[in-house]
């Protein structure tokens, strides 16, 4: 009798569970137009291929089905793709930031990441914007960009050694550095990327951005069942080394503190010193909670900005008028190579770098795509979408949409001078916008800048073959990022 009403009461959860799903289900593809769907695998089957056909066959789906349609996958679920800038915008700027959360997809990330600021949301995010947001204040940054120029200096005398062996693949070279920065700026250690490329942590931390991008793809990813498998196990592998080490540097860090030995001098203090001396409810943090923050924008600030600079190099090498604009506008600034002195102060002053790094963040943004979870009733394009249905923000699809920007596969920076008449707004959001845009902006365009200006002052940079994109989590090349360099 007992096991009649469990079973009765299991049946009627699930089929309640299952008539909610299907009245959202229903009201979506009702209302927004949808590509064509299997009976069980919803639109998942128009997705075939290799990463890069999968990208082109995403991006083609807005010109048949608009700037707003729906994606369907197995069990009645639904969800939005949004590329309206008018609908991201009021997505974005919803005043109550607290109720913002990412979509559900992001949870894969939990295992390495935790709950840092990428995945929180309400009192947690809240309180955690508080304390990490003086992180990136300005005298802050100023120490920040000796580790960012010290750093440039020893990717240029990688590139020297390889101008004469022909193109060359920059996204690895650029990655190191990457990898190098943000060590030394978030943990305050040198790991040497650039230099020892074949260490633990660094490759571990390769490793971890591919295996990530598996979990994504696979059919059991975004379920407990994917830990069973052996990519899960390999998976579980590298976020232990990636931990383990994470959690040697704060406790040696902490260690310092208790005994009063100095770590760090105002502006020159990294990411991690902020943390541990900040407090929370009146108590500090924890190592666990300090983790997730230092993984967290080792995340978020690397891959990225390794996209980034490898992109606008990209872009450069196949410009040679605005590579040549932007050499002239370096040299005035900072004389010869051998005499360059960046400060947040100057860097930030050069006009037509800014342009020219803007622009690039249009045509390639590091984060092509971003995902959302309402958390209540919102009207998109018309239609009041419940609570609990997850959004894709194309960034991408927006930054190269021509109703927003005119002959969008031109390489432009004029588009972003001061004297520029385009509206931007929202359909401009490479950091994301609103309350939870990227807390790092200004940390990334400063490295973006600082390595920028070196390499061009240092070569001048010639044209491989053109990109095959493929986006991911990151926007990346899957045939390389290819250019040839001749010293200046």
């Amino acid at each position: 009798m007992i096991l009649l009403v469990l079973f009765t009461l299991v049946v009627a959860y699930a089929a309640n569970f299952l008539y909610k799903k299907w009245k959202v289900y229903r009201l979506l593809v009702d209302n927004f137009k949808t590509p064509p769907r299997h009976p069980i695998f919803g639109t998942l089957t128009i997705f075939r291929g290799t990463a890069p056909e999968i990208f082109k066959t995403f991006q083609s789906l807005f010109g048949k089905y608009g700037k707003n349609f729906v994606l369907t996958r197995p069990i009645l679920d639904a969800q939005i793709v949004i590329s309206d800038a008018k609908d991201v915008e009021a997505i974005l700027t919803n005043p109550n930031t607290k109720k913002a959360r990412k979509a559900s997809g992001y949870q894969t990330l939990e295992p390495w990441l935790g709950t840092g600021l990428l995945t929180a949301y309400g009192d947690k995010w809240f309180t955690r914007r508080k304390i990490i947001t003086p992180s990136f204040h300005f005298s802050i940054l100023d120490g920040f960009v000796d580790v960012m120029s010290k750093q440039s200096d020893i990717l240029i005398k990688h590139l020297t050694s390889m101008a004469t062996k022909g193109e060359v693949d920059i996204y690895p070279i650029v990655n190191a550095f990457a990898l190098d920065v943000i060590c030394e700026t978030s943990m305050g250690v040198t790991v040497n990327a650039q230099s020892d490329p074949n260490s633990e942590y660094v490759t571990s931390v390769k490793k971890m951005s591919r295996a990530v991008q598996e979990r994504l793809h696979h059919p059991l990813g975004e379920t407990g069942l994917y830990n069973l498998t052996s990519k899960g196990q390999y998976l579980k592998t590298l976020t232990n080394i990636l931990h383990d080490f994470t959690d040697k540097v704060i406790g040696e860090r902490r260690d310092q503190l208790l005994s009063n030995t100095k770590i760090g001098q105002g502006s020159r203090m990294n990411f991690l010193d902020i943390l541990l001396h900040a407090t929370a409810g009146g108590k500090p943090l924890t190592n666990a909670d300090i983790r997730e923050e230092v993984d967290t924008f080792m995340f978020e600030g690397h891959d990225t900005t390794a996209s980034g600079i490898a992109f606008t190099l990209y872009l450069l090498s196949r410009h040679p008028d605005v590579q040549e604009k932007l050499y002239q506008e370096l040299k005035n600034a900072f004389g010869s190579k051998d005499q360059m002195e960046i400060t947040n102060k100057n860097i930030s002053g050069l006009e037509y770098l800014d342009m020219v790094i803007k622009e690039s963040l249009r045509m390639f943004p590091p984060v092509p795509g971003i995902g959302r979870q309402l958390m209540e009733d919102t009207l998109i394009g018309g239609v009041t979408v419940p609570a609990g249905v997850n959004l894709i923000l194309s960034i991408y699809r927006m930054q190269h949409d021509p109703t927003n920007y005119p002959d969008p596969e031109k390489f432009d920076p004029e588009r972003f001078s001061s004297q520029s008449d385009s509206k931007r707004t929202f359909a401009y959001v490479p950091f994301s916008a609103g309350g939870r845009n990227c807390i790092g902006q200004k940390f990334a365009l400063l490295d973006l800048k600082t390595v920028i200006a070196k390499v061009i002052m240092n070569f001048k940079l010639l044209p491989g073959p053109e990109v095959i994109l493929q986006g991911d989590l990151i926007l990346k090349a899957s045939n390389g990022i290819r250019i040839r360099l001749k010293q200046r």
